[in-house]
C-alpha cells in the first residue's frame, strides 16, 4: 500500500523564491503577489497536498493578474521539486 500523500518532501521560502524566480514569465509584481498567496503554506515548508490547495486557489481568483498559462508553469516548476 501507498501512501496517499507523502509529507516528508516540502519546499521551503528561499527554495520557493529561487524557483519563482526561474520563471521568466513572471514579472516581479506577479512574484510578489504569489508569494503572498503562498506565504501560510510556507510557514512549515510547502508540501504536494497545500501545493495542489494553492493552485486551485490562484486558478479561481479572477481579480489577479495571473494567467493560467503562468499559474501552470508555477504549478510545474513547484511539483519538480516534490
Amino acid at each position: 500500500m501507498g501512501i496517499l500523500f507523502d509529507t516528508s518532501k516540502k519546499i521551503y521560502r528561499r527554495d520557493f523564491e529561487k524557483l519563482l524566480r526561474s520563471i521568466p514569465e513572471l514579472s516581479d509584481t506577479e512574484r510578489s503577489y504569489i508569494e503572498g498567496v503562498f506565504q501560510d503554506s510556507l510557514r512549515d515548508g510547502l508540501t504536494k497536498y497545500e501545493l495542489k490547495k494553492e493552485i486551485e486557489r490562484l486558478r479561481n481568483n479572477p481579480n489577479d493578474d495571473i494567467d493560467s498559462f503562468e499559474i501552470k508553469k508555477i504549478k510545474n516548476k513547484l511539483m519538480e521539486k516534490l
